[in-house]
């Protein structure tokens, strides 16, 4: 579980940009960028596909200068884009300029599933990013297609609004952890296989047929038997030695439950990419870079992980 979330650290400056219409977002966007270009810093943009076009004929000539990446591709599972960031930062540790970064985790068309772990993520950027290297990130949130409630919830998590103090900042608020709160029940009568060591195998196969059920691709099928395969194993190594496997699919995408009696307390867990000579530790990692969405919960009674992936 965090402490209640502390104050922004020396280096880093979490702001929201709220705007309406295009002229709005320019105006916002265009200077935060050219003021680090001109101080020869080092940008990084990940935007919408239709926000990265606008701000590429907004920012004319200067616009060979910066990273475009697009956030529906690096970032449509949210738990990627905190080593985004970290990958930005390393590559630019030799900067001497100010490094500045524009995200968009929150798109009109988010799901709800989506739209809580961008709320979990955006609540953990202080945590991965308070005390390092100096830097500052703008995350624009469109108010003429976000609904109030995503907007509020923006103001709460980060410490600057439109260039101002947020008043929905907190940094006295209750102990808060990113593994809190419960899940959806899955739909009724879903059948649930409890594996232990000597049913690993058969966890990967029952995957491996319901996949082929729901009509997923022969690619993502090995993608999502690879997750779910890590997943398993870490319950049978960390979880009690034992756990409960349920799938389902359902709005276009198949998903893949994994339950243990074991805990999770490292808050950026699956967010911290593992050394290439580290032989353990990689099951959520690989999960987050396999799986279109990946939600913890974990507390005293255990621990519950969902793996998405959309049916193509």
């Amino acid at each position: 579980m965090l402490a209640a979330m502390k104050e922004t650290g020396v280096g880093f400056r979490h702001e929201a940009l709220f705007y309406a219409g295009d002229e709005d977002f320019l105006a916002g966007t265009v200077p935060f960028l050219q003021e680090a270009l001109s101080g020869n810093g080092a940008v990084l943009v990940a935007l919408t596909r239709p926000r990265t076009e606008l701000l590429r004929d907004g920012l004319g000539a200067e616009a060979r200068q910066v990273e475009f990446l697009e956030i529906e591709e690096v970032g449509r599972n949210p738990a990627r884009i905190i080593p985004l960031w970290r990958d930005f930062l390393d590559a630019n540790a030799g900067t001497a300029g100010p490094l500045r970064g524009i995200g968009e985790p929150i798109w009109a068309g988010r799901s709800e599933a989506e739209l809580d772990e961008c709320r979990r993520h955006e609540r953990l950027l202080e945590f991965a990013f308070g005390e390092g290297r100096s830097w500052s990130l703008l995350s624009p949130y469109d108010k003429g297609a976000l609904a109030g409630e995503v907007l509020a919830g923006a103001a709460a998590s980060r410490p600057f609004v439109d260039d101002s103090a947020s008043p929905a900042w907190d940094r006295d608020e209750e102990p808060w952890s990113p593994f809190g709160g419960d899940l959806p029940p899955p739909p009724r009568a879903t059948p649930s296989f409890g594996f232990g060591r000597d049913e690993l195998a058969g966890a990967r196969r029952l995957i491996e047929r319901e996949a082929g059920d729901a009509g997923l691709s022969a690619y993502r099928t090995t993608d999502f038997v690879t997750a779910t395969s890590e997943l398993t194993a870490n319950s049978v190594l960390h979880g009690g030695g034992s756990g409960e496997l349920r799938t389902w699919s359902r709005d276009g995408e198949m998903i893949v439950e994994v339950s243990d009696r074991g805990r999770i307390d490292e808050p950026l867990v699956g967010r911290v990419k593992p050394p290439i000579h580290q032989l353990h530790g990689r099951g959520l990692w690989l999960a987050n870079q396999l799986c279109d969405l990946v939600r913890i919960r974990s507390g005293a009674a255990g621990t519950t992980i969902r793996l998405h992936i959309g049916i193509e």
